[in-house]
C-alpha cells in the first residue's frame, strides 16, 4: 500500500470520527435540557467541527487545484502543439534520467540511415570534438550508411566580427596575444571535419560564415533540435533544447535561416573548394 493511500485512509477515518462527534454533540444538545449535558454538547460540536471542517476544506481545495493545474497544463500543451513543438528539454546536457536531450540526439544520429542533416552553431565543438558526446555517433553513422547520409555544417568564420566579442565576454581576463578558446574550437572543428572527409568520403561539408548564428541547431528531415546562443560570461549551456517537428513554422524558419547563411557569398569553404 502506497503512502498516499495510507494518508487518504487516515484522513477519511478522521473525517468520519469528526462527523460522528459533531452529530453526537448536536443530538445531545437537542435531546437534553441539563446544563451539564448542554455544555458537553457544545464541547462535542466544537471538537467535531474542528476535526471535520479543515479536512473538508483541504479535500475541496485539492480537487480544485487539480482542476486548475489540469487546465493550465492542457493550455500549455495546446500552445506548444500549435507552435509545432513536440518536446522541450530543460537543457541539452546529459542527466541521470533516461529521457534527456543528449541521449535522444545521440540516438537520432545512430538511427538515421538516409538523407541530409544540417547543423549550425558558433563552433559545433560539442559535435566535432573526438572527445565530445556525439562524435562517435556521427562517425558510426557515416561509416555504416556508406554515403547515404550527408552533413552540411555552418560555424563562425574566425574573421566573423562576433568572434572577438564572444571571446572577450566568455574569456574575460585573457591576454590579447593569446588565441581565444573560441578560435581554437573553430579550428578544431575544421580539422576534424577534414579528417572525416579523408576517412569517410566527401559526405561532410563545412562552411565558415561571417553572419553570427544565434542558435545551435541540428536539422533532420523529420525534426529540428534547437537551442539558443547568447552572449554571456559563460558558454551558453543550460538553456532549453526545443524540438520542432517537420512542417511546423519554427522548423521552416530555422531551415530557411540555415540555407540563407549557407548561400551567402561571404560564407566560404575553409578548404577553398
Amino acid at each position: 500500500m502506497t503512502p498516499s493511500v495510507v494518508h487518504q485512509k487516515f484522513l477519511y477515518l478522521c473525517a468520519a470520527l469528526g462527523f460522528a462527534v459533531l452529530v453526537s454533540g448536536l443530538a445531545v444538545g437537542v435531546l437534553t435540557e441539563s446544563k451539564v449535558w448542554a455544555l458537553s454538547a457544545v464541547v462535542l460540536e466544537s471538537l467535531g467541527s474542528a476535526v471535520l471542517f479543515p479536512i473538508l476544506v483541504s479535500f475541496s481545495y485539492d480537487r480544485l487545484k487539480e482542476k486548475w493545474l489540469g487546465d493550465e497544463v492542457w493550455r500549455i500543451f495546446n500552445e506548444l502543439s500549435d507552435a509545432g513543438i513536440s518536446r522541450v528539454y530543460k537543457d541539452r546536457e546529459l542527466s541521470p534520467r533516461r529521457d534527456n536531450a543528449q541521449t535522444r540526439l545521440s540516438e537520432e544520429f545512430r538511427s538515421f540511415e538516409n538523407g541530409e542533416i544540417l547543423m549550425m552553431g558558433v563552433s559545433l565543438r560539442v559535435f566535432f570534438n573526438p572527445l565530445g558526446p556525439f562524435y562517435r555517433d556521427i562517425e558510426t553513422m557515416l561509416r555504416e550508411t556508406g554515403g547515404r547520409v550527408r552533413i552540411r555544417a555552418v560555424v563562425c568564420d574566425p574573421a566573423n566580427p562576433d568572434v572577438p566579442v564572444r571571446a572577450a565576454i566568455e574569456e574575460a581576463g585573457r591576454s590579447p596575444e593569446h588565441t581565444s578558446q573560441l578560435e581554437r574550437d573553430i579550428e578544431s572543428t575544421r580539422v576534424t571535419v577534414a579528417g572525416l572527409r579523408a576517412t569517410m568520403g566527401p559526405h561532410v561539408d563545412l562552411r565558415l560564415a561571417t553572419s553570427a548564428p544565434y542558435c545551435t541547431t541540428v536539422i533532420f528531415p523529420h525534426v529540428c533540435y534547437y537551442s539558443p546562443n547568447l552572449l554571456a560570461p559563460k558558454a551558453p549551456v543550460g538553456l532549453p533544447m526545443i524540438l520542432f517537428r517537420s512542417g511546423a513554422h519554427g522548423f521552416k524558419m530555422i531551415h530557411a535561416s540555415f540555407e540563407y547563411v549557407w548561400q551567402l557569398p561571404t560564407t566560404r569553404d575553409p578548404a577553398g573548394r
